[in-house]
């Protein structure tokens, strides 16, 4: 039989005590924290792996508000170019309108006065439309930068060349993205308006001059070949955009897949560690229990061999 106040066995008990204090302290903390990494537990390997996972899981987060951010201001020109496109439209509805000869001399007037005001509007909205200061429709306004550059992720540069980065979209004809009228090659009724007279009107042959496109070789009228210079540039804001959509759907899905990687390697799973705590409560509690019957019966032995001797 095992004397439970034999030096030895006492010992025994006090590593046991340590072991299941470190257990029970140990189980505790990643309870607290939600990570495996403790100070009895650091895992120093999986925690590079982490910390790696991490690393990579911030640049995704900061290239997602940067695709989140282009996307904004494509979307911007897009809307602006859309109402520019609907302008055109109308002009050239008035225009066609006003070269009838169903129409008065002062009717057709009328109708320039609007024409005139639309033509106005599409000046205001390409030299106003603007995204964190930069102009988006005016290539000619000093603060227009040369390219427009987005980043969709962590730099890559390749072997071959080191300005060759797929992470990297630029848009190098930025400047020559001009909406204004000028730009689109639509005439002003502004000297046709102040030429005539208010009674008497406009004239059909006046009428028609505002019609003529600059490219009179690929165009009937200005209006087509205004739209043709929209389509032009609403088609390369467009392309980035899809692209920026797409670029958002996968880096998403990339972060997620990180986060669920990293969540494997440091996340606590508490089941486990519930039962683990429990269990080393217990442990912790018998062999303190066990001590202290040691450390009674000790003394008891030592007060029996005094009142022996």
């Amino acid at each position: 039989m095992v004397n439970v106040g034999d030096k030895g066995f006492g010992l025994t008990l006090e590593r046991y005590l340590r072991k299941a204090q470190a257990a029970n302290q140990d189980a505790l903390e990643k309870l607290s924290s939600g990570t495996v990494f403790t100070k009895n537990d650091p895992r120093p390997s999986e925690h590079a792996i982490s910390d790696s996972l991490e690393l990579k899981i911030r640049g995704l987060t900061a290239a997602k508000r940067q695709v989140s951010d282009a996307s904004s201001m494509l979307q911007t020109a897009e809307s602006a170019f859309n109402e520019v496109n609907n302008i055109v439209l109308r002009m050239k509805e008035i225009s066609l309108a006003a070269t009838n000869t169903t129409i008065a001399d002062r009717d057709r007037r009328y109708l320039f006065v609007e024409y005139e005001a639309l033509h106005d509007e599409v000046n205001r909205i390409a030299t106003t439309t603007t995204f964190n200061g930069i102009p988006l429709l005016n290539g000619d306004d000093p603060n227009a930068p040369e390219d427009l550059v987005f980043r969709l992720g962590d730099p890559v540069n390749s072997e071959d060349s080191r300005d060759d980065d797929p992470n990297t979209l630029t848009f190098s004809g930025f400047k020559n993205v001009i909406a204004t009228t000028a730009g689109l090659g639509l005439a002003s009724a502004k000297d046709l308006l102040i030429g005539s007279d208010p009674f008497e009107g406009i004239g059909l042959s006046d009428a028609a001059d505002l019609m003529m496109p600059q490219d009179s070789t690929n165009f009937a009228t200005s209006f087509e070949e205004a739209l043709a210079r929209l389509a032009e540039q609403r088609s390369v804001f467009g392309a980035l955009g899809e692209r920026m959509h797409r670029a958002m759907d996968f880096v998403e899905v990339y972060a997620e897949n990180l986060a669920a990687a990293k969540s494997n390697i440091t996340d606590t799973d508490f089941a486990h560690e519930a039962s683990n705590y429990a269990r080393t409560k217990i442990l912790l509690n018998a062999a303190t229990s066990m001590l202290a019957q040691g450390n009674v019966s000790t003394l008891l032995t030592g007060n029996l061999l005094s009142i022996l001797n």
